[in-house]
């Protein structure tokens, strides 16, 4: 003969003794979690490409633009970026087989017109032009840094992005970038959900209890 209950399972003592148990794992869990991402965090890249004509339609014809003395059909201002956007370095070992990262610009780069770094005083990573493309680095690049090429080529750009970074995610943006802070909200949010979620699992447990 099976003997049921007449009292809701949810006012047992070993149900919430039982839920009790579980929430604390769950904020142990949680806790762990965040220690390794604090110890292993994500690198993340953001790079923008941009460009813009230097003779306006309007103004083509009574105005040049020459270079060492030949003038330029089509000359063309590219503004490429970097963001480190994570809340650590980019190392030079981070660049595998210390392989740059090809910025291709689909026309033969004339010259590099400037740099320009957030914060100025940062060290650069090395920057060579090999035909079309701009090849950055091996080097150090800090977190939160943002560096700008300003680049001459001549004719209508296509953009592309080449690399071989280890851990580190590579993101395009689609408008231009501003320097990023220490960690984002994404980063944030990730190092307190778990920790956050178990101890107030484990607050309500206790209050029901």
């Amino acid at each position: 003969m099976v003997v049921m209950s007449a009292e809701p399972f949810y006012v047992s003592a070993t149900f919430w003794a039982a839920a009790a148990v579980f929430a604390t794992l769950g904020a142990g869990a949680g806790a762990i979690w965040a220690t390794l991402r604090a110890s292993n965090p994500k690198r993340r890249l953001s790079y923008w490409v941009g460009d813009t004509s230097l003779l306006h339609s309007t103004v083509a014809g009574s105005l040049r633009v020459s270079r060492n003395g030949v003038t330029l059909a089509d000359p063309r201002l590219v503004r490429v970026q970097i963001v480190n956007s994570s809340r650590r370095d980019i190392a030079s070992a981070a660049f595998d087989g210390s392989n740059s990262i090809k910025m291709g610009l689909g026309q033969p780069v004339l010259e590099i017109l400037g740099t320009e770094s957030d914060p100025a005083d940062a060290a650069l990573p090395e920057v060579t032009v090999d035909g079309s493309e701009l090849h950055i680095g091996p080097g150090r690049i800090g977190r939160g840094q943002s560096i700008t090429w300003l680049v001459l080529i001549e004719g209508e750009p296509t953009f592309s992005c080449r690399h071989s970074l280890i851990d580190v995610e590579v993101d395009k943006e689609e408008f231009p970038l501003f320097r990023a802070p220490a960690a984002t909200w994404r980063e944030r949010l990730d190092w307190l959900t778990l920790p956050v979620l178990g101890l107030g699992v484990a607050a309500v447990v206790g209050l029901l209890r």
